[in-house]
């Protein structure tokens, strides 16, 4: 049994770090690396536990909440534990810290102030994610990802009106509240249209207009400013407009965008410019994830051009969903009659350890956080990662 502090009162912890962010934002920062719109149905991803205004300065990357990652997180003093796998995955029925059970060891660092996020299977099939990360270690590039439609997450378009010389101040104000982002991963930021107008308005005797007089039908220089942003920030990037414009009323748009779904799968299609034999393959696998064994199925003389990756546990998705001709899956654990199913199907099997699969993308994920957050003080935990070993 893990030894417990005491916890301390959540709501007095007078947590305000240099540079600390709010939890909201690290969240919305995480939507653009992994939105949850990717996740599996049946996954529970995003945060787990905190409250959206707590200030997180050091974040904890984890494959899993395991004991020692949570004495980990105290002795550090982390605010915030990314474990890849959601501790919490079930739905609750009591909450208790007196265990070493991943829902427990959450539940006790929340008593700590300590919380959780867990992207999972939105980050598997994120551009960038787990199973891209695992083909480019291996040393092959990325074909395509098996196809599934995936609905994309709710976005909405802000229409607004500013005075000409108020603009880039309104526009930054929006901007840092999360709207603006385009494209996969939201690699464009800032993203407006703008259009010079005139704006028309008069003012009764209760108000108080920044331009102009009361009583008096005005005529104002403008500019149409739109952008786009998540549904889930709206709240957030309206009170930066409403704080930021310089009119006593700022007029103002919410449009619902209708967007196509997007062909995105949970595996990746990757290929190496010159072909190797299976244990060749393996050998690079070692080597290169740093892993003392591997689990091959198949010729390991047979040469390898194509490959499936599916990190984690691959089932049969590659049997099932897969649309391109390949030579062996590279996942990190199958069943028994999984192994068969692919062998009679032609297919070679690389198994790396199903936490050995997933790990590399916490050294993608630290850095995508860096560039995005770069006041954070982001560490992965050492701890080993793969209970079973070699007898």
């Amino acid at each position: 049994m893990t030894k417990r502090r005491a916890p301390k009162n959540l709501w007095t912890t007078g947590k305000s770090p240099r540079d600390a962010v709010t939890l909201e934002h690290f969240a919305r920062t995480m939507e653009r690396i992994a939105p949850a719109h990717l996740a599996e149905a049946w996954d529970n991803v995003g945060l787990l536990s905190g409250h959206r205004t707590s200030l997180i300065k050091k974040v904890l990357l984890t494959i899993d909440l395991t004991p020692a990652v949570h004495d980990e997180a105290l002795a550090n003093n982390i605010d915030l534990v990314l474990s890849y796998h959601p501790p919490i995955f079930k739905p609750l029925k009591h909450l208790r810290i007196n265990g070493d059970e991943p829902p427990a060891l959450a539940v006790a660092l929340a008593s700590y102030g300590i919380w959780c996020y867990s992207p999972h299977t939105a980050l598997d099939t994120a551009t960038g994610g787990t199973n891209d990360t695992l083909a480019q270690k291996l040393g092959a590039h990325v074909t395509g990802s098996f196809s599934q439609y995936a609905a994309r997450g709710e976005y909405l378009k802000l229409v607004t009106f500013i005075p000409h010389d108020h603009v880039e101040k309104v526009a930054e104000a929006i901007f840092a509240a999360g709207a603006g982002h385009i494209g996969q991963k939201a690699k464009y930021a800032k993203c407006s249209f703008r259009v010079e107008g005139t704006g028309t308005f008069m003012g009764d005797d209760s108000a108080n207009p920044t331009v102009g007089q009361k009583n008096i039908y005005e005529h104002v220089k403008e500019m149409r400013f739109e952008t786009i942003l998540p549904a889930n920030a709206a709240g957030d990037v309206v009170n930066a407009l409403m704080q930021s414009h310089p009119y006593e009323e700022p007029a103002y748009d919410l449009l619902k965008m209708q967007t196509p779904p997007e062909a995105v799968g949970l595996g990746r299609y990757a290929a190496f410019d010159q072909p190797l034999t299976l244990a060749a393959l393996a050998q690079r696998a070692k080597r290169t994830l740093k892993l003392p064994h591997v689990l091959v199925a198949g010729d390991t003389s047979r040469k390898i051009e194509r490959i499936a990756v599916v990190a984690g546990s691959a089932g049969r998705i590659a049997l099932d969903q897969a649309t391109k001709p390949y030579d062996c899956l590279v996942t990190g654990e199958l069943k028994h009659h999984d192994v068969l199913a692919y062998a009679a199907g032609g297919k070679s099997v690389l198994c790396l350890g199903h936490a050995a699969s997933e790990r590399p993308v916490l050294d993608t994920l630290s850095a995508e956080l860096t560039k995005l957050l770069p006041t954070l003080d982001l560490r992965i935990s050492q701890h080993p990662v793969e209970l079973l070993q070699l007898g």
